[in-house]
């Protein structure tokens, strides 16, 4: 019998079977590189589910409250919908004093803090002998809890006692001693002026790190190319710290929307709510007044209007990342 016809009565399915591809399986360094792509979330899990506990869950329950209106100790809620957001919006007076407010604060925080911060790290950025000790004296107001800060600016103004009124006494201006604190009309502007003295120090430091990054020769190629001081600052300086002075608008406007310290302890909201907030009429109206719907309603437009400023923010460190 010839070889060709051997061949042709070979059965098809064991024709070159000793040459097929063996089935694959996952080789233990695979494996091991699968197990290892889940080790970072097991060390995060830690953190994660104590953030979820002490932060996600307690914003998502406020929000749930927002649509009830409770008491805060009765056992059960009446569901009202969207109902206290209508109130607020139409009934509630003082929640628009408080809007008013935060936004003159806001204004101010990014005005003042900003520019007196600047200034004050492009005065320490140069080299001159105790600059160094310029700096923490300047920063010190920083590192005071707002509730000190609040103690100490309201002997400030004392209307009796108090350093301001004693200058404007020395200087011959008695005409202009105020009841500080308590003037509905001017009240919130010196809780302001505390803030201020107490926010300045994170946007000196800020500012200084970013002036320290940009490099001398810059400077000093302007500075032959005949450029002045102020030149300088405005076409070499100011541009190299964009990111910088992004970063320190965020986090002024997420602080000032969010202070509460200072005005509880310098004015309590008053004179008459004058100097009241969102953040501390939603503690008045919550704890105070028992109206959990509504102040949880206030805590859902204060998140709203800090992500406004927030989510920029991340977007810009998550790119720098």
């Amino acid at each position: 019998m010839s070889t060709g016809s051997l061949t042709s009565n070979t059965p098809k399915g064991s024709r070159n079977r000793g040459t097929d591809t063996p089935a694959r399986f996952p080789t233990p360094a695979k494996r091991s590189d699968d197990r290892l792509r889940f080790l970072p979330w097991l060390f995060i899990a830690p953190a994660l589910a104590i953030y979820t506990v002490v932060v996600v869950y307690p914003m998502v329950y406020s929000a749930y409250l927002s649509l009830f209106r409770w008491d805060g100790v009765a056992p059960t809620k009446v569901f009202v919908g969207f109902q206290n957001y209508v109130i607020l919006l139409t009934q509630n007076d003082v929640f628009w004093i408080a809007l008013k407010n935060n936004a003159v604060w806001l204004v101010a925080a990014l005005l003042l803090p900003t520019s007196i911060g600047l200034g004050l790290a492009l005065l320490l950025n140069s080299k001159f002998r105790g600059s160094h000790i310029f700096r923490s004296i300047f920063y010190f107001p920083a590192v005071l809890s707002l509730a000190v800060v609040g103690l100490i600016w309201t002997w400030i103004y004392h209307p009796e006692l108090g350093l301001a009124n004693q200058v404007l006494a020395a200087l011959g201006l008695k005409a202009l001693e105020r009841n500080w604190l308590s003037d509905p009309q001017i009240a919130i502007y010196p809780v302001i002026i505390a803030a201020t003295w107490n926010a300045v120090g994170l946007p000196m430091l800020l500012f200084l790190a970013g002036l320290q990054t940009i490099p001398e020769e810059l400077n000093e190629a302007a500075k032959v190319e005949g450029a002045g001081p102020v030149r300088r600052f405005l076409y070499v300086t100011f541009p190299l710290l964009r990111e910088t002075t992004l970063i320190v608008l965020a986090i002024t406007s997420i602080n000032a929307l969010k202070a509460y310290d200072i005005i509880y302890a310098m004015t309590n909201g008053g004179p008459a709510n004058r100097t009241q907030l969102l953040s501390t009429w939603m503690y008045f109206l919550t704890y105070n007044y028992n109206q959990v719907g509504l102040g949880t309603a206030i805590a859902v437009v204060l998140f709203s209007l800090t992500l406004i400023f927030a989510i920029p923010y991340i977007r810009l460190m998550t790119r720098k990342t």
